[in-house]
């Protein structure tokens, strides 16, 4: 199975996003609510996009252990100590949570990954809206 093509409409719920992250991150919050939490540890991050690398960097350091990513351009990306897997692969390693960023392909990323992992799957959304404050939700 393929991820959908790009659309305008990725930009603009990429847009929204990022701008909700900037605004949590203005007013001092970060994701680690999150994780801390739901006493998660180790992450898997499924597209390695904008998004996807803002999301590895904030995680850095903060108790969260980034195992793996998953991205349909897996042969072009390289992060130095980041195992990046294509969307061939047919099991991939042991995490808590796999993070959606591409949000508005959710369900049919869902629909795929639930057959390659045991991790619980959650869209980068749902973590930003869970940290942010009640008025920017």
């Amino acid at each position: 199975m393929e991820q959908p093509k790009v659309t305008g409409k990725r930009f603009e719920t990429g847009f929204h996003i990022l701008n909700q992250w900037l605004c949590l991150r203005q007013r001092g919050g970060r994701l680690f609510p999150y994780f801390e939490d739901n006493l998660v540890g180790r992450a898997a991050i499924y597209g390695m996009g904008a998004l996807g690398e803002r999301l590895y960097e904030e995680l850095q350091g903060g108790g969260v252990s980034v195992v793996y990513a998953v991205d349909r351009a897996a042969g072009k990306k390289h992060i130095p100590g980041l195992k990046i897997y294509g969307l061939e692969e047919e099991e991939l390693p042991d995490a808590d949570v796999m993070i959606v960023t591409p949000v508005q392909d959710y369900w049919p990323v869902v629909a795929m990954m639930e057959t390659k992992t045991k991790a619980a799957i959650v869209s980068l959304k749902d973590i930003i809206e869970y940290c942010a404050p009640e008025g920017d939700r």
